[in-house]
């Protein structure tokens, strides 16, 4: 899942029942997903299997769940995949492309920026978040 995840474009998510297939189907409206064919499928598996696909591709994805919380679930899904299309590119572009206040907002905290700027082995990336915070 991890691996999948680390790729422009796809959504991947763990399932593990048919119940994590519908709401990751419903909220998430990913298009890969990783199965944990070790655990929980001895007897039985086939019909764990056959839920699990049919709450996948049974409806339409992106439908909300609950239904009434459709508005507000796929305005934060548009908003991940957006920080997830930034993201997805070396920490410099990042840094200058994502939104200038959220990043401030992340950074300003006095421990983050005791221990980061005591740590930080980069020199561009201290001096980049170091203007950051100076604005």
């Amino acid at each position: 899942m991890l691996a999948c995840n680390a790729f422009p474009g796809v959504l991947c998510g763990h399932i593990v029942d048919s119940e994590d297939a519908y709401m990751f189907a419903q909220i998430n409206d990913g298009n890969a997903i990783a199965l944990p064919f070790a655990k929980g499928f001895g007897w039985g598996a086939e019909l764990r299997l056959q839920y699990i696909f049919e709450k996948l591709f049974g409806c339409e994805s992106g439908g909300g769940y609950p239904k009434e919380r459709v508005i507000p679930e796929q305005r934060n899904k548009k908003i991940l995949d957006n920080i997830k299309e930034i993201t997805h590119k070396d920490i410099m572009t990042i840094l200058k492309t994502i939104d200038q206040e959220v990043l401030k907002a992340a950074i300003s905290g006095e421990k983050f920026q005791e221990y980061f700027f005591k740590n930080c082995q980069v020199r561009e990336i201290a001096k980049y978040l170091k203007g950051v915070l100076r604005k």
